[in-house]
């Protein structure tokens, strides 16, 4: 999952289910032997917190873009998108009934992650559009913000 999905489905997400950096370089090995420990990305999105609100996100980014009257048009698309996919990622199913077997629980997360891959797909034209509006300076404000996710 990436941070923006998360965000996006805020939707992230969703999001956020992540691999962090200090897990994916994991333990030695011989604490792998000695303690087994659960697959992240099917244990993790079932334990996520509840998503963050996404017109706080929304404000956020405007705040931290520092969006101009004549950016505000590109801003309010990215931010349509943002509650579209909230909404898709809300409605999307948090986890799979408890007797679920292993591949109940894989399809769950297949199911999850094309409603986060979705949320990207629209984002992303909008995204663009905004961005191209962007001064040096904004640009590199949303590059640093959208990789934290659009929350920050």
């Amino acid at each position: 999952m990436s941070q923006l999905g998360v965000m996006v489905c805020v939707s992230s997400a969703c999001l956020i289910a992540l691999i962090l950096p200090s897990a994916a370089a994991g333990p030695s090995s011989d604490a792998i032997a000695a303690e087994p420990k659960p697959l992240l990305l099917v244990q993790a999105r079932p334990n996520a917190p509840p998503t963050p609100n996404v017109e706080a996100n929304i404000v956020t980014l405007r705040q931290r873009l520092q969006i101009t009257p004549a950016q505000e048009a590109q801003f309010s698309a990215v931010a349509n998108v943002m509650r579209e996919n909230a909404r898709a990622g809300a409605s999307a199913p948090r986890q799979p009934p408890a007797n679920a077997t292993a591949v109940d629980d894989l399809r769950a997360e297949i199911q999850y992650d094309e409603i986060e891959l979705a949320g990207l797909k629209r984002l992303l034209p909008a995204l663009e559009a905004l961005y191209s509006t962007l001064s040096p300076a904004q640009k590199k404000t949303a590059d640093m913000v959208f990789r934290q996710g659009p929350g920050g």
